[in-house]
């Protein structure tokens, strides 16, 4: 559910239904797609949220490849752990923990406090139930950190501990630490040795706090873990803004107190990049995000990471200066420019001769020859063959704004949409084998192109450094903008589902009715007039097809992957590429006469959606 679709579609949705059920299908949804053979790949697909490795930190000999981690009052039950690790997190906290597991009263969601109300003591999982997820969530590659049940005994603690350390990385006993010389024993014991960490409620009095604290780092505790709960009516505690302030006063406290030899993990209602960094900046050394996801969105780590990775680059010393051929945004660029003079070239052709010699020779049949067939034969060859162009203009327009912008700075996303188009623009290609007819210059004129793309995939992309800081705050202009970016993601899918549909066609029935009302004609007069005939038309109808597929990827994963502020540039990319594609195909049916309103339906809802979905979002993503 990314925020383009949770803050617009399913989050009021949610809101209507009570906090137990909508958390229920929410996570059990996630849940299943991160079990499908394919779910993992279509989570990471829609969200492309893995940290950039430049974050990845190293605390008690642990690798965290992000500073923002997973709370546990989320998903106590541990239902979506490995969908929920693929949003950008660096580490999963799980629990509380206990050996017979816990339940009390249902949670209780606080919209007006952007707040979770929870029983306390939170309902806990057992250790029979608790096994088999940890190790599973291990095998996501994040570290784990387990919470001991606010009431388990010194017994319960130290078993807890023995059974989950092969999967477990760290481990956390709530304040009063009761039994913590035997679950420090037991950490001790374990091998490799387990970190343990005292959990310490962000509302816990100061003044009876500091000899507990005091204590449990005597007895050997490896850091404090800030809880993000306060104390709540009726006999619970709250998970949200409540606990924003008091979070960030216990971690100033802790960190003047023991200086920077101590670990801290601070929670406590980061719901926006400005809460982690203020965390940050306060002296945690690392961040938990839970309630966040629910009041603000699921692309909130993602987000809290470009403004770690903004701030950790601002001293990064510039690369040294490589030769443009070495680069992957060189070839791209060719690629889009070549794109583009052969899209040029083909729309030079299809208003003016419309055939060329080759094609010609083919049906063979002279030009005047072809117009006798059917009047109307030639204007809908054209009309087929400047709404090619017009799609291969938009693309290589796409490709070049890509390369010059994009892949030059480094931008991954930028690189992955233009290799993932092309690649499906020349494999569509092959679709000849299903109307029989090989094109030669089209087959040149890929060999060459292809060329261009191989040396890309074979070049280095380089490596990436925001220059414009990201938002650290949701407003009201982000919220818009989300709309924008759901109806232009709704274009790209789109743009697939026409591609696919009409290489469909090209491949199998050739003409849709209103094509054959236009000439006045039916397939199979064409047919018996030449056999070559239809091949020739099913040949451009099938390209056409090829690419609008690939017009659908350049035009749907710029938006799943980059859309966001200070890419002015993307924004006018996708403006002028998707005009020039949409003018054209309108232009050559408004010329031929070609007006029937069924068939050029699809393109004024197409270039409506574009243009309100850019117009939505142009002042988030333009900004900065």
């Amino acid at each position: 559910m990314p925020d383009w679709f949770y803050r617009t579609v399913t989050q009021p949705l949610f809101f209507r239904l009570p906090a137990v059920q909508a958390r229920d299908l929410a996570l059990g949804f996630m849940s299943r797609l991160a079990r499908l053979p394919f779910g993992p790949a279509a989570i990471d697909f829609l969200g492309h949220m893995r940290a950039d490795p430049r974050l990845r930190q190293t605390f008690l000999g642990i690798d965290f490849p992000t500073a923002v981690g997973l709370g546990p009052g989320l998903d106590a039950r541990g239902a979506a752990w490995p969908a929920l690790a693929r949003f950008g997190f660096g580490f999963l906290d799980l629990g509380p923990v206990t050996v017979e597991g816990t339940s009390g009263p249902p949670i209780v969601r606080r919209a007006e406090h952007e707040a979770i109300w929870s029983p306390d003591p939170p309902d806990s999982l057992g250790l029979a139930t608790v096994g088999p997820k940890a190790a599973e969530a291990a095998r996501l590659g994040l570290p784990l950190l387990v919470r001991l049940g606010t009431a388990v005994s010194a017994t319960d603690g130290a078993r807890i501990v023995r059974e989950l350390a092969p999967h477990v990385h760290l481990f956390a006993l709530s304040a009063p630490a009761d039994g913590l010389g035997d679950v420090l024993d037991a950490a001790q014991a374990a091998s490799p040795r387990r970190p343990v960490l005292l959990s310490v409620p962000a509302d816990l009095d100061a003044e009876a706090a500091g000899p507990l604290v005091e204590a449990a780092v005597a007895a050997g505790v490896a850091g404090l873990l800030i809880d993000g709960s306060v104390r709540a009516e009726p006999g619970g505690r709250l998970i949200g803004g409540p606990a924003r302030e008091p979070a960030l006063a216990q971690v100033r406290r802790w960190r003047d107190r023991f200086g920077e030899d101590l670990f801290l993990i601070a929670a406590g209602g980061v719901h926006e990049p400005a809460d982690a960094l203020a965390l940050r900046e306060a002296g945690a050394d690392l961040v938990e995000v839970d309630s966040g996801l629910v009041y603000t969105g699921p692309g909130l780590p993602k987000r809290i990471n470009d403004a770690f990775l903004f701030r950790a680059t601002r001293d990064e010393a510039a690369e040294p200066p490589v030769r443009a051929p070495e680069r992957t945004w060189f070839w791209t660029a060719l690629l889009g420019a070549g794109m583009l003079v052969g899209s040029v070239l083909a729309l030079a052709i299809a208003v003016t001769r419309v055939v060329l010699p080759y094609d010609e020779a083919f049906v063979g049949m002279h030009l005047h020859e072809l117009a006798a067939v059917n009047p109307r034969l030639l204007a809908f060859m054209s009309h087929d063959r400047v709404s090619l162009a017009g799609t291969m203009i938009a693309i290589g327009a796409m490709y070049l704004g890509l390369s010059l912008h994009g892949v030059r700075r480094g931008l991954h996303w930028a690189q992955q949409s233009i290799f993932l188009s092309a690649f499906t623009g020349f494999a569509s290609f092959f679709l000849f084998l299903g109307f029989g007819y090989l094109d030669p210059f089209h087959a040149f004129v890929t060999a060459i192109l292809m060329q261009f793309l191989v040396m890309g995939v074979h070049c280095r992309l380089g490596t990436y450094t925001p220059d414009v800081a990201p938002p650290l705050r949701s407003d009201r202009a982000w919220r818009r903008s989300l709309w924008g970016q759901l109806l232009l993601v709704i274009h790209g899918f789109a743009l697939l589902g026409a591609g696919a549909a009409i290489s469909a066609i090209g491949i199998t029935e050739v003409f849709v009715p209103q094509d054959l009302e236009f000439m006045g004609t039916t397939a199979e007069a064409l047919k018996a007039a030449n056999a070559h005939l239809v091949p020739l038309v099913a040949h451009d109808r099938a390209t056409f097809g090829g690419m609008l597929l690939a017009s659908g990827w350049v035009f749907l994963c710029p938006v799943l992957w980059g859309f966001r502020n200070g890419s002015a540039w993307l924004w006018w990319t996708l403006l002028v590429a998707g005009s020039s594609a949409y003018a054209a195909a309108l232009g050559i049916h408004l010329a031929v006469g070609y007006t029937s309103v069924l068939h050029l339906l699809p393109v004024f809802l197409g270039w409506c959606v574009l243009l309100l979905g850019l117009g939505l979002s142009r002042e988030t993503v333009c900004g900065g």
